[in-house]
């Protein structure tokens, strides 16, 4: 096995092999193509544009952060990178979607599950490159069939013999990686490899701030558009409400979530100043009972 610490390790040439391929694949069918051409436009849109840079410009500044410290290597580079684009932007996208209390807490507690540490070290001892050209289209292929078998309740039992496989080639993997680690341990560079397993957790932590303030941009956001219809047209009263809504919600997005679901809807085009006072102040008081009574 070629060391760890290289540009890329076998399997992810042999991702990129079989990916390369099924794209090229891809480009031939007409249908397909449209459609793909139609999917990079969508990306490569004003709005979305603006959300990958500022996902990127965050991840530069934390590694222009760890370039500074002794122990960095140009070589973890590719490992970011990798993190950025197959798990940071999802986990950014992830935020907005589901836009509720619970997403930043499961998502530190999902990578710090034991399946995770198992991931990350298999991903980090790999096999053979023929072995790796092997195990990529068995795995991409019994994984798709599981899903679905999965959806149809006559396959039920095709579907657990699947995930009986697909645990058995896993435990195989591991146990695999963990041979290749320990034959192999004196030639591998142990601070570099520990810093390129450390990569994705610490990574997927530190990125936990932008998610958050993504996540209430996006609800405030939202707050605001529906406001827009149902407020007062005077854009200066307008601005009123929403600093008023800002003030009191804060970066509470239990806050922001009860307002936009419970309150938006009880405002309307000519309603007086009073009247406005009077759903901020029962919003308030809902607010701060839900925080006494610990509800999310």
């Amino acid at each position: 096995m070629e060391e760890i610490v290289t540009i890329l390790s076998t399997r992810e040439w042999a991702i990129t092999i079989w990916g390369t391929g099924f794209f090229i694949w891809m480009l031939t069918q007409s249908e397909i193509r449209k459609s793909l051409w139609n999917v990079i436009k969508i990306l490569l849109g004003k709005n979305l544009r603006r959300f990958f840079l500022i996902i990127a410009l965050y991840v530069a500044g934390i590694t222009m952060i760890f370039y500074q410290l002794p122990f960095w290597n140009n070589i973890y580079l590719k490992d970011i990178i990798l993190w950025l684009i197959f798990s940071g932007i999802s986990y950014c996208v992830n935020s907005i979607i589901k836009g509720d209390t619970e997403h930043l807490k499961s998502t530190v507690k999902d990578n710090f599950r034991v399946i995770v540490i198992f991931e990350y070290f298999i991903g980090t001892f790999t096999f053979k490159f023929w072995i790796e050209m092997l195990i990529i289209p068995v795995i991409t292929i019994l994984t798709l069939m599981n899903v679905v078998a999965e959806s149809e309740e006559k396959y039920r039992g095709v579907h657990k013999l699947i995930d009986i496989v697909l645990a058995c080639i896993g435990w195989y993997m591991l146990w695999g990686a963990v041979n290749v680690g320990l034959k192999e341990y004196k030639e591998l560079n142990a601070i570099n490899t520990l810093v390129s397993f450390m990569i994705p957790i610490v990574y997927t932590i530190l990125i936990l701030p932008l998610e958050f303030g993504l996540e209430i941009y996006s609800d405030y956001e939202q707050v605001f558009v529906r406001m827009k219809f149902r407020d007062n047209q005077d854009k200066k009263i307008q601005r009123k409400h929403r600093w008023r809504v800002i003030r009191t919600c804060k970066l509470s997005l239990r806050k922001i979530l009860l307002f936009r679901k419970e309150y938006v809807n009880k405002m309307y085009g000519l309603m007086s100043e009073e009247t406005f006072d009077n759903i901020m102040r029962e919003f308030k008081e809902e607010s701060d009972l839900n925080k006494i009574k610990g509800v999310r």
